[in-house]
């Protein structure tokens, strides 16, 4: 079924931008990753093909819901590519291309209609003149309320050809929504409708598995949701590798701690936790979920292609607030010798997705806090590349725009390095043409049992797959604290370990470049403060949580705070405070309500401080 002889293992980063990665061509038609017809290209003759070789009638549908939701809300994750998703009570539409080359065919129609329900089907005229593309849409029939899978048949009739045109489009019908906060995180089960792909790496041979009896049943997924829009998922299906799960079905991931040469002399593959697929030791948990916070752990070791460990661990935890940002929070302990990459910028992308069809051109984002900038537009040029990856002259936020078009954007920012990623992917290329933007790989998610690859595959057509744009690779940030010395590993062996901590701001927003930068300096500088009625902690600021920690030993607590730059939204954490707070003042303004979250412990304000300013906090008596 598939060539095994594709498959190599290799590093986990093989790729890097060569002078041939030059202008992108689209794959002819014959070539195996020529995205899909699509209706844009009805009635599109190739170059050096003879129109009279053309077929006599060509047409293509695509059926959408008529308003967007991100299938997470809807209780389900990566829909496969083509696939309609629906949710309770929803309406959709179709939209049909055609051309009919030889004839017109003013008699022609549109059928439609569900598998479940063929006597409600719809039929509307379209109407063809030869040699001129027609697009019309229509509305679906009404949707079935009692299955949950079922089939949209598709067909345009007439004189035009001896049998209809017909396309079959799967669907998933969602009958009760998910329910999710508009700020929180839910322990869920996100449904995923096709199977798990599995290749045993010895033989070769490729078997299935029910997506629903892939792992443990006690095991479930995380959904946080923040206001804005944003979703960041721990999928069991990534291993628990977190990303930005994206209205159209796509995600971005900011990577995980994998283990570099040397590894492990008889390691199979990469040492990394998304070869735990059937997560042995992965887990997640939900620590906060208030109105003001949200905390979620994610705890893993890293493991080869056949389930082996070493003792190393590492504990990934997330916390985020209402205005939609938060931190990662790296906490790793390896042996002293143990060489390990932090950071990656990755997109995922639904089963059968082709890239150029989906992210052609992908741009990274450097803002630098002095207010310059870089951009990166994937595939580039080597001169491009080596202009992109000089130092910077600040810290840098980076923001991942997997189209340039999109307007939320996933962002990542570390507070103290100005070091750029020097790893930046070349795309593939498959007969001498290009078929990825960069680093393309099937072995993750969902799939179980490739190696890392160096070429683009048939799995596309049955698994979601990833793709690399460009890594910090062994050029890890510093670390807030290290600690080394006799330690008990994961496997219970008490032997000399290192245990570092590192933290990234990180968000989903659609903001400007110049707020980002505020919200960046406003991380990378914390305030001065100082307290009346109260005592800072002796740490009195976690980069960690992004907040101030402080305690309460009077009923009315007043902090001066003096910014550096800008205070963007100030997060408090207050022991010994009466649970309830009654107000909130800014220099003698009292706050309202909306512009503050407090859950008994932390203080969340939604306000931007720019010079000295007197914050008054109320508790009741």
């Amino acid at each position: 079924m598939f060539a095994a002889a594709r498959w190599v293992s290799l590093l986990c980063f093989v790729t890097v931008l060569s002078p041939s990665a030059g202008n992108q061509a689209t794959p002819p038609a014959d070539h195996p990753w020529r995205p899909p017809f699509g209706l844009d290209r009805i009635g599109h003759v190739p170059a050096g093909v003879d129109p009279a070789t053309l077929p006599d009638f060509e047409a293509d549908a695509l059926a959408r819901p008529k308003s967007v939701i991100n299938p997470v809300d809807l209780g389900t994750i990566m829909p496969p590519e083509g696939r309609l998703v629906l949710g309770p009570g929803a309406n959709g539409e179709l939209t049909v291309a055609a051309l009919s080359r030889r004839r017109s065919e003013p008699a022609a129609r549109i059928r439609v209609w569900y598998e479940s329900a063929p006597r409600q089907a719809l039929t509307t005229p379209f109407p063809l003149v030869s040699g001129k593309p027609s697009r019309l849409t229509v509305a679906l029939p009404p949707t079935p309320s009692r299955v949950s899978s079922d089939t949209l048949n598709v067909t345009v009739e007439g004189r035009i050809a001896e049998k209809p045109w017909r396309k079959q489009i799967p669907v998933t019908l969602v009958q009760k929504s998910q329910a999710l906060p508009r700020f929180g995180a839910t322990e869920v089960k996100l449904r995923y409708d096709a199977p798990i792909s599995i290749r045993d790496y010895k033989t070769g041979a490729f078997t299935t598995m029910p997506y629903a009896k892939g792992w443990d049943t006690s095991l479930k997924d995380v959904v946080v949701t923040l206001p804005g829009g944003g979703r960041y998922v721990f999928w069991r299906g990534a291993c628990y590798v977190p990303f930005w799960a994206e209205a159209d079905g796509s995600g971005v991931c900011f990577e995980w701690a994998e283990m570099l040469p040397p590894r492990p002399a008889d390691a199979v593959d990469c040492v990394e936790p998304l070869m735990d697929k059937e997560l042995r030791y992965g887990r997640v948990k939900v620590i906060e979920s208030t109105s003001a916070r949200v905390h979620v752990q994610w705890r893993y070791q890293s493991c080869d292609l056949d389930y082996r460990v070493w003792g190393d661990e590492a504990v990934e935890d997330y916390y985020f607030y209402p205005d939609g940002f938060g931190t990662r929070v790296l906490t790793l302990k390896s042996t002293p010798d143990a060489n390990y990459e932090l950071s990656e910028l990755i997109l995922l992308l639904p089963m059968g997705r082709f890239p150029l069809a989906s992210v052609p051109n992908p741009q990274v984002e450097a803002l630098f806090l002095d207010g310059s900038g870089r951009e990166f537009q994937f595939p580039g040029s080597p001169e491009q590349r080596e202009s992109f990856i000089k130092p910077g002259p600040t810290p840098a936020v980076f923001r991942i725009r997997p189209k340039t078009s999109d307007k939320a954007t996933p962002v990542v920012f570390h507070p103290t390095e100005k070091r750029m990623p020097p790893l930046i992917f070349a795309p593939f290329f498959d007969k001498g043409l290009q078929v990825t933007p960069s680093y393309w790989g099937s072995h993750w998610p969902v799939a179980r049992g490739n190696m890392t690859g160096s070429v683009i595959d048939e799995r596309i057509h049955v698994t979601p797959h990833h793709i690399s744009l460009m890594s910090w690779a062994g050029q890890r940030m510093d670390p807030l604290r290290t600690s080394t010395g006799p330690m008990t590993d994961a496997l219970g062996v008490v032997k000399p370990m290192t245990t570092q901590t590192w933290t990234w701001m990180i968000g989903h927003t659609s903001e400007s470049d110049d707020s980002l930068r505020a919200r960046a300096r406003s991380y990378a500088s914390p305030p001065g403060v100082s307290v009346s009625g109260g005592r800072l902690e002796l740490e009195g600021w976690s980069a960690e949580r992004r907040s101030i920690r402080l305690i309460a030993e009077k009923p009315t607590v007043t902090l001066t705070v003096t910014p550096v730059a800008e205070c963007v939204n100030p997060v408090f954490e207050i022991n010994g405070s009466h649970p309830k707070l009654t107000r909130v003042e800014l220099d003698g303004v009292t706050l309202k309500p909306g512009k503050w979250a407090w859950d008994g412990k932390t203080l969340w304000m939604d306000v931007t401080l720019r010079g000295k300013t007197d914050v008054k906090l109320a508790f009741a008596r």
